[in-house]
């Protein structure tokens, strides 16, 4: 897979993106992990922002989007060094009955095997550099 327009539930990310987005660095914002579903929700930051925005978003000056995975039916779940402030490289391959997402760098792993995988948002807001709550 090779675009997050891809993936499920995306009319809302559809509608502020006009083009394909391209499935690759992302920073790592939340893990949930919920044993009982199974089910993992990501939260992470993507390096693309909407080129056709809501005026909101225009007038606020956000520089920083943020989506949402939603995965379940879990398995083969791997994570290693996480929580982590680097950027991870994600790869969501789509298989016959499956997905299988990874999400590395030299450090960190997320990886695991899905039966789907909906995505969530996007949301977007000001990511300050020179902010003291990093």
């Amino acid at each position: 897979m090779k675009y997050w327009n891809e993936l499920e539930n995306t009319i809302f990310f559809n509608k502020v993106f006009t083009y394909p987005v391209e499935i690759g660095e992302i920073v790592l914002f939340s893990v949930i992990i919920d044993n009982d579903s199974p089910n993992i929700g990501l939260g992470l930051d993507i390096p693309q922002l909407p080129d056709a925005p809501p005026e909101k978003w225009i007038k606020e000056g956000f520089n920083t989007c943020r989506i949402g995975l939603s995965c379940g039916g879990l398995s083969d779940v791997e994570i290693r060094n996480i929580p982590t402030n680097e950027a991870l490289t994600m790869v969501i391959t789509q298989h016959e009955n499956f997905y299988e997402l990874q999400a590395k760098s030299k450090t960190s792993l997320i990886k695991f095997k899905a039966k789907y995988i909906s995505l969530g948002g996007p949301s977007v807001y000001i990511n300050d550099p020179d902010s003291a709550c990093l």
